[in-house]
């Protein structure tokens, strides 16, 4: 997994709105980017809906928030849509951002193995270095602790 002192890796995805984007693009102010299993589930809707709920105060520090799961193009619109989310959803159906963070994770669930996307949040600064790594987050309250660090 990436961390602190570590850079902003340039992947191109496509957005909520099936456009393509660079994550370089995002650059210019500090930039939370966050990685989540799936859309529209407790968790990941829960987390979403903090920092939905938070955006307002991450406006005034200039700062900027993203999501990124694995789900694609339309399914970020519909929860986009759903939940109220004013944030911009990162679609990485091919995993290319998640591999180049080193998010992805084997499970075992119910004696099965797969990869998934282990919940994680960055803060990078506006020139692309990363500043802080929440490597395995807990959803309660860590829209508020991210807020607290910028």
């Amino acid at each position: 997994m990436l961390g602190e002192g570590d850079r902003l890796p340039a992947v191109t995805l496509l957005d909520d709105r099936g456009a393509q984007l660079t994550t370089t693009d995002l650059l210019g102010g500090p930039l939370i980017l966050y990685f989540y299993p799936k859309d529209d589930t407790p968790g990941c809707t829960s987390e979403a809906s903090q920092f939905r709920d938070l955006y307002p105060q991450f406006q005034e520090k200039k700062a900027r928030i993203v999501g990124v799961s694995r789900d694609s193009a339309e399914s970020h619109r519909r929860f986009k849509e759903k939940f109220s989310i004013p944030f911009e959803l990162l679609a990485d159906t091919e995993s290319k951002l998640c591999d180049a963070f080193g998010v992805i994770v084997e499970k075992n669930m119910y004696g099965k193995k797969s990869k998934g996307i282990a919940r994680s949040t960055f803060l990078i600064d506006g020139n692309g270095q990363i500043v802080k790594v929440w490597p395995r987050v807990n959803v309660d309250e860590h829209a508020d602790e991210v807020l607290a660090s910028l």
